[in-house]
């Protein structure tokens, strides 16, 4: 009877194991493509910078542009951090 409880708890540890190590690859994956788009989107407020250094530049298409982007960095920094606090709850 203690040896099938024992088998039993080794085996949900197993189960336990080889989900965190599944949701260690898929939170690395999420923090690469994370980067890939903060990348995007920073080279996107360059070109907003460089275009409202311009003389006559269009003010108003700067904000409404520097606005969404931060706003969508806001959405994706959001996101990567509910998994980082997932996974950190599932590693205690």
């Amino acid at each position: 009877r203690l040896q099938a409880a024992l088998d039993d708890l080794a085996r949900q540890h197993d189960r336990l194991i080889g989900t965190i190590l599944a949701e260690e690859e898929e939170l690395i994956t999420a923090h690469r493509q994370h980067i890939d788009m903060m990348v995007e989107l920073i080279k996107e407020e360059m070109l907003h910078l460089n275009n409202v250094d311009r003389p006559g530049s269009d003010v108003d298409a700067y904000v409404a542009g520097l606005d969404r982007i931060l706003r969508t960095k806001a959405e994706y920094i959001s996101g990567i951090r509910q998994r980082v606090d997932t996974f950190k709850e599932h590693l205690q």
